[in-house]
């Protein structure tokens, strides 16, 4: 399910531009044979049935027709077909393609569905969702769930250390710390590194917004001092106190932590049914402090076609995948926690592996700390600057380049894209 966050954030195409309306023929959606109103509902790669059958049980005159779409294909497919008036009613919306969708046109705003609902507590969201509403000017998807970015440890490696687990209230200096003393160096050679490279390389902009940076302002990167601190605070790692191995080359990453060769490791919350089956006892905590607790939240978007023949049907399907029946279900099948947090708190996203984890609480802390920061960003752009972070660590690129020529440029491909 979150193969999409792992890598279709950084690598997806841009997608073209949105053309103001959506085609000449009303949308996707029509009336079926049998008297039902036929829904199109588009997602990425698989979705389960046994949800869209329990909708079908409370809503047996919608019929819902999925519309499953490669995740590498997926929003360049979707934006080609809403310039061309063939988009489905209910799009699953990438988190970079919402606001171009919702400042186009192209979605319908929900404020007026959720006002008469009392189905959806639109308080109840983790705060991430209002703040992205804010910069969208209302309501114009809803979230099926999110991902976070978390610490993952080894305690076997800790209890031989003799090291403390980390806790909530570590800082950047505590992981420096603690990776020292978990870094181990026989006959000139590391064999066990105190924490893994940033293997999900989306973990460069948690580590600029901890630093202090607000990350994404008004549509644009907004990156200064936390970057600086970032970079300066990874080369330190790598380079100086060599706690930490040198990023890989090109897309063959090697996952430390999962052999055992590290003793932590800062990736993706979806990495915790990967480790499930993990032969060491391990466990979870939030990210480390900078200037302030920050990680980078993943979700897509339940939005509806402003072009949809039946914008009502298409929310009643929506207001069943936000409803506490779809949402559990929706958990128990991707093990993701719902962004309503009394939802999320009932635990039906827990399946802990053999060894490993017991730290729930920390998924829904992350949800409570995460903010819709790069992910808002035009994808092909994050990742040639996440690029030359890594080219800073192996001394190819230099802060002054970073910051006077890279941010900039991607700045203005930005600009071009939006």
């Amino acid at each position: 399910m979150w193969k999409k966050v792992a890598v279709g954030l950084l690598a997806a195409a841009a997608g073209v531009t949105l053309l103001a309306g959506c085609g000449s023929n009303g949308g996707s959606g029509s009336g079926s044979d049998d008297g039902k109103v036929k829904i199109k509902f588009s997602a990425w790669d698989k979705f389960p049935d046994n949800i869209i059958e329990e909708f079908n049980k409370e809503y047996p005159d919608i019929e819902i027709e999925l519309v499953q779409i490669p995740d590498s294909d997926y929003s360049q497919k979707i934006n080609q077909m809403l310039v061309g008036g063939t988009a489905p009613d209910v799009i699953l919306s990438f988190e970079t393609d919402l606001p171009k969708f919702a400042e186009s046109g192209s979605i319908l705003s929900l404020e007026d569905y959720l006002a008469d609902t009392d189905k959806i507590d639109t308080d109840d969201f983790i705060p991430a969702v209002q703040t992205l509403n804010d910069q969208t000017g209302g309501n114009y998807g809803l979230p099926w769930a999110y991902a976070s970015e978390i610490l993952f440890y080894n305690k076997d490696m800790f209890d031989e250390a003799g090291v403390d687990y980390p806790t909530k209230d570590w800082t950047w200096e505590d992981f420096e710390k603690a990776a020292q003393k978990l870094t181990v160096v026989e006959n000139g050679k590391t064999t066990q590194w105190g924490a893994d490279a940033l293997t999900f390389r989306g973990l460069w902009w948690s580590l600029a917004g901890q630093g202090g940076d607000s990350i994404v302002k008004d549509g644009l990167l907004d990156l200064g001092d936390g970057l600086k601190s970032a970079l300066e605070y990874q080369d330190k790692l790598t380079n100086d106190l060599k706690v930490s191995p040198e990023p890989s080359a090109g897309d063959s990453v090697a996952d430390l932590f999962s052999s055992g060769q590290a003793a932590m490791t800062r990736t993706g919350s979806w990495q915790i049914l990967n480790y499930r089956d993990a032969d060491f006892n391990w466990d979870i905590e939030t990210l480390p402090k900078g200037e302030r607790a920050y990680n980078s939240l993943h979700t897509g978007f339940y939005t509806i076609n402003s072009a949809s023949k039946h914008p009502d049907e298409a929310w009643k399907f929506i207001e069943f995948m936000m409803s506490e029946k779809g949402q559990t279900l929706n958990s128990e099948w991707g093990s993701n926690p719902s962004a309503l947090k009394s939802i999320a708190e009932q635990g039906a996203y827990k399946k802990e592996g053999k060894n490993g984890p017991t730290n729930w609480e920390v998924i829904e802390r992350a949800g409570q700390e995460g903010e819709f920061g790069y992910v808002l960003i035009n994808a092909a752009s994050t990742t040639n600057l996440v690029n030359q972070f890594d080219a800073y660590l192996l001394g190819t690129t230099d802060l002054d380049e970073i910051f006077d020529k890279y941010i900039p440029n991607a700045n203005q491909e930005i600009k071009d894209n939006q």
